[in-house]
Order: structure tokens, then C-alpha cells, then sequence
């Protein structure tokens, strides 16, 4: 539900500055055309992107985003409402104690905000906190954008046998086994077993400390051969840190995956959302 009066657009910390404009303010007119990268006199569409779970991996999917081929003029740029709130209850641990509708009242407050502020659609830069997602009312749902969804869209294109990395909280949460096309590819995913399982949770809560990437691109290049997998699934955000890593050292190659945040930052850049 729209507000008569809208709220303060948030800063990159997720603190409000100045009074928002009216909802749908800064978007298109109904006369201009589509906005596409490269056509001068279009407005691109504003995405909302609700960060902070952890703030690394959210600002990282900026970075993505703007160091992908630029436009040859600035303003065609992508245009991007960050909403950056770490205070949201952790998401494992809000699966395991059964409060995940902490997660879900952060959520929806986020994304009435960012719709209200402009945004035509929302990318939530947390894998964990789907299932809270999954919760919010169709209104809000429906303009929210499923990383999980493009996981899925992604293994239909890419064959072969991968290792599915993720949190502890997306695996007892069913957050990917769950999902209606898990039917489908699950032949061809393989989860860690529970001693990796557990060594990757450190690695991900080792990366939203700022650690060293590096660590973590090791242990996915040994993880790889013991479970026969030709690439990996980036199932957790804070891994999307990692797969940079690997791009910056000219490993693409060698250690492959499938990252949900590098697919969404493309799709913000071409104005394919």
C-alpha cells in the first residue's frame, strides 16, 4: 500500500537524508521510450537493492555493476537505490530459532521503502533471507527479483555437475532442494557434506569480516575434485567476493560457477530487469 505521505529515500548506510518524492517520481513518463543502455534521451529503470546482509557483498554488487563495460556517457549509466541495513536479524540464525519473521518485517519496511522512493524493482543481495522473501504480500513480492530463481535459470544453460555452496541456513531452510526446479537439476547438483558444510559457514562469516579472499578461493579449488563437479554454484552473497577474486586472478576458467550476483549485476547494467 502506497503512502500518502512518502518516507525519506535512504542513504548507502540505509539512514533517510531529505523528504523522498512521490512514489514513481524519477521514473519514466508514460510517453518516453523504453530505457536501454546506449539511447540517449531515456531514463533507465531505478533498482532497488536491499544490501547490508552482509555490507561487503552488497557493495561489491555496485562495484560489479559500474566496472562492467560503462556506456560512453556517464548518464546512461545504471541507475541504483541502495538500501545498505545491517541490523537485520542474522538469517541462519533466525532459521534455526524459527524467528525468520524478524527477517520478514525488515524486508517488507525495506522494500515499501525503496518502491516508494522509486524503485521499479528490488534485488534483495541476501540468498538466506529467501524465505522470508517468499512471505512478504504479493504487492511487494512481485516486484522483488529471485537471485534462487536465476540460479535455477542459469543451470538450465550450463551443463554438467555442479557443487552447490550456500549457507547453513539456506540448506536447512530448503532454500534451494525447495525450490519448484529443484526436481529438475538435482541430478546435477551436489551439496558439501557436513564437515564442509561447516568449514564453508566460516569461510562466509570470514569474508563478512573483510578476510582474505583468497582462503576461500582454495578451498572451492579443492572442493571441486572431491565431489566431481565441473563448477560451482555462488549460492550465498558473500561469495559473490570470492568469484571476483577468482575473475581478478584469470581463474575463470579453471574454477567456473554460477553467480547469481554477477548475472543480476549484468542484467541492472543492460536495463534488462
Amino acid at each position: 500500500m502506497i503512502r500518502e505521505r512518502a518516507a525519506a529515500p535512504p542513504t548507502a548506510a540505509g539512514h533517510p537524508t531529505a523528504a523522498a518524492p512521490p512514489a514513481g517520481a524519477g521514473r519514466p513518463l508514460p510517453g518516453d521510450a523504453p530505457a536501454h543502455a546506449g539511447e540517449p534521451g531515456t531514463r533507465r529503470p531505478l533498482i532497488g537493492v536491499i544490501g547490508g546482509m552482509g555490507p561487503l557483498a552488497s557493495t561489491e554488487l555496485l562495484n560489479t555493476v559500474y566496472g562492467l563495460e560503462p556506456p560512453e556517457h556517464e548518464q546512461l549509466a545504471a541507475r541504483i537505490l541502495l538500501w545498505s541495513d545491517p541490523a537485520v536479524a542474522d538469517r541462519t540464525t533466525a532459521i534455526r530459532s524459527g524467528t525468520v519473521d524478524l527477517v520478514r518485517a525488515a524486508l517488507e519496511h525495506s522494500v515499501d521503502r525503496l518502491l516508494t522512493a522509486g524503485a521499479d524493482r528490488v534485488v534483495v543481495a541476501c540468498i538466506t533471507a529467501h524465505p522470508a522473501l517468499r512471505q512478504l504480500p504479493e504487492r511487494l513480492r512481485s516486484r522483488c527479483v529471485s537471485l534462487v530463481d536465476l540460479v535455477f535459470e542459469q543451470l538450465a544453460e550450463r551443463p554438467g555437475r555442479h557443487l552447490l555452496l550456500c549457507t547453513r541456513g539456506s540448506v536447512l531452510a530448503g532454500v534451494f532442494t525447495d525450490h519448484e526446479r529443484w526436481p529438475e537439476f538435482a541430478h546435477r547438483l551436489v551439496l558439501p557434506d557436513e564437515e564442509d558444510q561447516e568449514r564453508l559457514h566460516h569461510h562466509i562469516y570470514r569474508l563478512k569480516r573483510g578476510g582474505d579472499r583468497l582462503p576461500t578461493v582454495d578451498f572451492v579449488r579443492a572442493l571441486l575434485p572431491k565431489y566431481r563437479a565441473a563448477a560451482f554454484v555462488a549460492g550465498c552473497t558473500e561469495l559473490h567476493l570470492v568469484t571476483r577474486a577468482i575473475e581478478a586472478r584469470g581463474l575463470t576458467r579453471r574454477l567456473p560457477s554460477i553467480d547469481p550476483m554477477t548475472v543480476i549485476a549484468q542484467r541492472i547494467r543492460d536495463g534488462a530487469l
